[in-house]
């Protein structure tokens, strides 16, 4: 019997490693933004297990269940939404390479699960957060059945990311006008009409811990950090700090 990733307990610390554009979007709108799991950088998000069931061929004698099962999937990676964070409990030397691009410029917000959760103006949409599981094996096509599963298993390569997914969805049926009968049933939506990024209002003052700045930056970069940050985000001032890394590029 397969288990299920775990949830992570609320006091766990986590980072959030973003480069300068997406570091100033953040204290300019004030919201966490949830990319659609359909044009996140892995390619296998939530298609994972499934490939590697073809591959090991623990399908052969199920072709059958191949396309309702990318069908499904394919739903999935449309109509979910991550916003991706490490759960490391110090920063991360390789994190600052993985995330802020050439330039090296950014900044790696530090909060916990439960103030990521608690700060979040979440409206009527539900929410889950997992620890991601790093696995390239699955032998088992009944685990294609766990949504939990499939929307956190990663590949072994990216274990290094130790990471911490929260997680929400658009539904894809809608309730019409009116009262719901036979001549007025609820309607089907568009997955390919979904947004490819939802927001999330955030109170970024009582979330957000501390914030670090990149170790790559220079004298003057640093400057223009703090100053931008006090002039858009003042609440943040005071928990600016320097990296522990200190080499050159």
């Amino acid at each position: 019997m397969f288990e299920n990733p775990r949830r992570p307990p609320k006091e766990k610390v986590i980072w959030r490693y973003l480069s300068i554009d997406k570091y100033l979007d953040l204290i300019t709108t004030q919201t966490i933004k949830f990319t659609q799991v359909d044009i996140a950088a892995d390619q296998l998000e939530i298609s994972l297990m499934l490939n590697r069931l073809e591959k090991s061929g623990s399908l052969d004698g199920k072709k059958d269940i191949l396309p309702s099962a990318r069908q499904f999937i394919n739903s999935l990676r449309k109509s979910h939404y991550i916003s991706c964070w490490t759960g490391k409990e110090h920063e991360c030397r390789s994190l600052w390479f993985s995330y802020l691009g050439e330039s090296r410029l950014g900044v790696a917000v530090k909060t916990t699960v439960g103030k990521f959760i608690e700060n979040i103006e979440w409206e009527e949409s539900g929410y889950d957060y997992n620890e991601v599981i790093y696995r390239d094996s699955f032998n088992e096509p009944e685990e294609l059945q766990s949504n939990t599963l499939l929307l956190n298993s990663k590949a072994l390569a990216y274990s290094s990311e130790s990471e911490i997914r929260f997680s929400t969805n658009k539904s894809l049926i809608e309730q019409p006008e009116g009262d719901l009968s036979a001549t007025n049933p609820p309607i089907h939506v568009d997955i390919d009409s979904l947004p490819k990024i939802i927001c999330f209002n955030a109170n970024l003052e009582l979330m957000i811990d501390e914030v670090w700045l990149s170790p790559y930056c220079q004298e003057w970069q640093l400057e223009m950090f703090k100053t931008v940050t006090k002039q858009l985000a003042p609440f943040l001032a005071d928990k600016i700090r320097r990296s522990d890394v200190d080499e050159r590029i």
